[in-house]
């Protein structure tokens, strides 16, 4: 089994929903506020934890990012430096792509 069939097995299991529960924060913020906490984090781990290159992706100056990531920190809690910590919350936002797809599938 690849490891991409092994992710998409594990987003549809009821295990993850307490990592959801992590990064719920970020969700709500983003709705209220019309922010882009949750896709400045996914930029951060799909740029393995640099920041620099994970402002380069959204186009923002490298402060901006900077803020961005304390903001997180704050709504969430958490040490994004923590590796544990970082695995939890990869996991929290693989629990959104299965609602963002359940969504889709749902309204096309």
């Amino acid at each position: 089994m690849d490891a991409e069939r092994l992710l998409e097995d594990l987003a549809r299991s009821e295990d993850l929903a307490p990592f959801g529960e992590l990064v719920r924060p970020l969700v709500e913020h983003d709705r209220e506020r019309r922010s882009d906490l949750v896709r400045t984090l996914r930029a951060l781990f799909a740029s393995g934890g640099n920041a620099s290159e994970a402002a380069d992706r959204m186009f923002l100056h490298r402060n901006s990012m900077l803020y961005r990531l304390e903001r997180i920190q704050k709504l969430t809690g958490l040490d994004l430096k923590d590796p544990r910590v970082a695995l939890a919350l990869q996991l929290g936002l693989l629990t959104l792509e299965k609602k963002e797809n359940t969504d889709e599938a749902e309204h096309p």
